[in-house]
């Protein structure tokens, strides 16, 4: 296939990834895209109403212990038990969840961020409190942060982009690719909003950070921001999910929104993998010259704004008509970024590629700037009109790219209508989502 038309052909039948050539290749441009895979789709069901079971303080508290978590709730709580749940095989559909176990986790993924294990294991973070005290199932006040804004890890690794709330995706692609426990994923962000499961997917995958914090990396995405998920649908699941009788206990889901969005606010922005690719939400940045621009963002970040790298790193988008840095005015915040910017980071990173989410991709992947930057998004048919495929990108041992694809129900069909109409524009081949 040719640079100029990014897009994989489409396809009717399944197949296995197949294998293009190392990420360290010296040109890129040599890659060839792999033909779709089809696994199968397991349909959706309607959400059911999780019950609360406590009240909580108005969205805004600082008190960390206005989660009212007693240690007998820790004792309690069994993640492997949640994890096994989510994990079931069959119909993907809305789990009831009590409101303490939520708190518990998020709690326990808020320490795993703020105080995380160096190389060797020991804990970076503040001292623990004393066993037994009230503070050591919930702490009084945030710690003063060693959060980390940029990974570096190792290949082997699935990189998944946009999952949004589409637990039937999330599971298909375990299922696809290999379990969570055995294989090491990195999530680059948007995992709530848009879909009809946003509790579903997020509390599976901080669950299985804390279980198996070695194989799953789950980076920040624009929708972990409070100003996005407050409108996109995050925040109007939890009302709708945690009611208490005829009315809504609007105290349990502001207290559960304000626990999650401190959790996301201490979330990492970016991750290296073998020194050879840099993996981001969004994209690029004129504020990007080291690696160290990014270990220097400090933790937790509230707003995207307060930081014009990490606003990028969250909102950027490649555009090949862009000029430099250009202001991003579909967004109407960040910018986009043209070939010779992303030329213009590999050489002075010395890294061969960059893979980053943040767009609909109509086959799942696309590349751009020579196949020096791959967009991935994990999230099949997005929306009714567009049908679009999933897609995770498999990077080996030797950093060999391959890709796996979940196509969309009705996906021919669609096609199909299409081809009678006069084909579709190949060249739009992503598309912009807030």
């Amino acid at each position: 296939m040719s640079a100029s038309n990014p897009n994989p052909p489409p396809s009717s039948t399944a197949s296995t990834p197949s294998t293009t050539p190392s990420a360290n290749a010296p040109s890129p441009a040599t890659q060839t895209p792999p033909p779709p895979a089809a696994p199968s789709t397991i349909p959706s069901a309607t959400p059911q109403t999780a019950k609360p079971t406590a009240d909580t303080n108005k969205e805004g508290a600082s008190d960390f212990n206005q989660w009212n978590i007693t240690e007998a709730d820790e004792k309690g709580f069994k993640l492997s038990q949640l994890i096994k749940k989510l994990l079931k095989q069959g119909i993907a559909k809305a789990v009831p969840f009590e409101q303490k176990d939520v708190h518990i986790l998020l709690n326990r993924v808020f320490k795993y961020y703020t105080c995380p294990p160096d190389k060797k294991g020991s804990s970076t973070g503040p001292p623990p409190p004393p066993p037994g005290s009230a503070s050591a199932t919930t702490s009084v006040t945030p710690p003063k942060s060693p959060a980390q804004s940029l990974l570096e890890l190792q290949a082997p690794i699935n990189i998944c982009g946009d999952t949004h709330g589409q637990y039937n995706d999330l599971l298909r692609i375990f299922n696809s690719c290999g379990a969570p426990t055995k294989n090491q994923y990195l999530f680059l962000g948007d995992y709530i909003d848009r879909g009809r499961h946003s509790l579903e997917v997020i509390i599976l995958l901080f669950a299985l950070k804390l279980a198996v914090p070695k194989k799953v990396h789950l980076l920040r995405g624009n929708h972990e921001l409070k100003a996005i998920n407050k409108n996109y649908g995050f925040y109007g699941e939890l009302k709708t999910r945690f009611r208490c009788g005829a009315g809504t206990n609007t105290g349990v889901a502001e207290g559960l929104y304000a626990h999650f969005n401190q959790v996301f606010s201490y979330m990492p922005l970016a991750a290296i993998v073998s020194k050879r690719i840099l993996c981001m939400h969004g994209g690029i940045s004129p504020h990007l010259r080291t690696l160290d621009d990014i270990r220097g963002i400090g933790l937790p970040l509230e707003t995207a704004k307060s930081n014009p790298l990490a606003c990028d790193l969250l909102w950027a988008d490649p555009e090949k008509t862009a000029n430099g840095f250009e202001p991003n005015k579909i967004r109407a915040i960040s910018h986009i970024f043209g070939k010779k910017e992303v030329d213009d980071l590999c050489k002075r990173l010395d890294i061969d590629l960059i893979v980053r989410a943040h767009q609909v991709v109509e086959y799942g992947y696309a590349f751009f700037a020579d196949r020096r930057l791959i967009t991935v998004f994990s999230a099949s048919r997005y929306q009714d009109e567009l049908h679009n495929y999933a897609a995770v990108v498999i990077v080996n041992r030797m950093l060999e790219l391959s890709f796996v694809q979940l196509k969309p129900e009705e996906f021919e069909k669609r096609r199909e209508e299409q081809d009678k109409a006069g084909g579709a524009n190949q060249e739009q081949v992503t598309a912009n989502t807030n």
